[in-house]
């Protein structure tokens, strides 16, 4: 039995990965810790670790920001593989407007009470359709006081150059957050926006089950 230590996106839970069905694995999927202020991506990372049994084989696996901790994680740990979908490797592959945010933090003057509606109204960017809706509000809500401003600050100010050791890069086409002609990805999928974990989810269980296998 293979064990899958997962990360979900920005402000979602263990339902993300609610719909992928996977041949002979364990999926644990990793709880929040609090994020802290002024916390880097990879001191984030740093607090995942503990939740990782290091002393036997896994695989790592991450969508959207929780990618990029993978990404950040597969440098403190010892993966077989690691797995990102929606996601990034490194800050290279970040759209040019999220990483103007290091420049110009827009996200620092508003207020977390505002972030947070923000959140709560991006599925039409994400790509969520309305049936997913009560889901998606009810992971959103869940997240910590703060959460969202430090985990914004994260990404924009992510440093990260390093693409990780033996990586799986799974992306859609239609991907209107990370956009696709950004990154470099292994396995395309046609039509994918950013919650096709999703809605391409028996796809992307197909790539994974032939990798695993």
């Amino acid at each position: 039995m293979k064990t899958i230590y997962a990360i979900p996106g920005l402000g979602t839970t263990e339902k993300l990965f609610s719909f992928l069905k996977l041949n002979g694995c364990e999926l644990k999927v990793l709880s929040w810790p609090k994020p802290l202020p002024q916390q880097s991506m990879k001191e984030y990372a740093q607090m995942f670790v503990e939740q990782i049994n290091t002393n036997e084989k896994f695989y790592l696996l991450g969508v959207s920001l929780g990618g990029m901790l993978c990404s950040e994680l597969s440098h403190l740990v010892n993966a077989e593989k690691t797995i990102l979908i929606s996601s990034c490797k490194t800050k290279n592959e970040l759209p040019i407007l999220i990483r103007a945010l290091n420049y110009i933090p827009l996200q620092k003057i508003l207020p977390e009470v505002l972030l947070r509606k923000m959140a709560l109204h991006s599925q039409w960017l994400l790509g969520f359709k309305k049936e997913f809706e009560a889901d998606f509000k009810e992971m959103i809500n869940s997240m910590p006081e703060n959460y969202f401003l430090n985990t914004i600050n994260m990404i924009v100010n992510w440093d990260n150059t390093k693409a990780p050791k033996h990586c799986i890069h799974i992306h859609g086409t239609s991907d209107r957050l990370l956009l696709f002609n950004n990154v470099k990805a292994d396995h395309v999928i046609q039509n994918g926006n950013h919650a096709m974990i999703v809605y391409k989810a028996d796809e992307i269980s197909e790539i994974l089950n032939r990798f695993l296998d």
